[in-house]
């Protein structure tokens, strides 16, 4: 049962200023990326409903693997509490040392923690990829890149 997942690029110049304007936050959030040992710096920002923003940066730890992905970190600042529901998450990330995937699709483990805070909202929630060229790949729920989401549920 395999779904396929569909993404056309989307240009970056052909953006509305305000969707732009979320991308490059992502952007500003890889400079705090803490990754000497992969150089593969990461950011995230993920729009909440009331329109606030909050930023994440990978951060690596020698003791592999003890680091976090930038969206978790992001994502885990916002589900504290759930009052402010996210609406959207953009992720890009750059380096000198590996080519950046295109699209830069977030990690199985991050995939899950999105889908698990879309379940607990009861709301879809975008995902915007943008390689830092002029291509942006949005899915319009991350129920594209996991339709079979993992979840417990009370025997009763």
């Amino acid at each position: 049962m395999k779904k396929n997942v569909e993404l056309q690029p989307i240009s970056f110049q052909s953006l509305r200023e305000t969707d732009q304007s979320f991308l490059k936050q992502s952007l500003e959030a890889t400079q705090k990326s803490y990754a000497p040992y992969s150089e593969f710096y990461v950011g995230c920002a993920v729009q909440l409903e009331s329109g606030e923003v909050v930023l994440g940066a990978n951060q690596e730890n020698s003791s592999f693997p003890s680091g976090l992905c930038a969206e978790r970190v992001a994502l885990f600042q916002c589900a504290k509490d759930l009052s402010d529901r996210v609406i959207r998450i953009a992720v890009c990330a750059k380096s000198e040392k590996y080519e950046v995937p295109v699209p830069l699709v977030p990690c199985a483990g991050c995939l899950q923690v999105i889908s698990d805070i879309r379940n607990r909202q009861k709301s879809p929630i975008e995902v915007w990829m943008w390689d830092l060229t002029d291509q942006v790949f949005v899915a319009s729920d991350v129920n594209q890149f996991l339709p079979f989401h993992f979840e417990l549920k009370e025997v009763k």
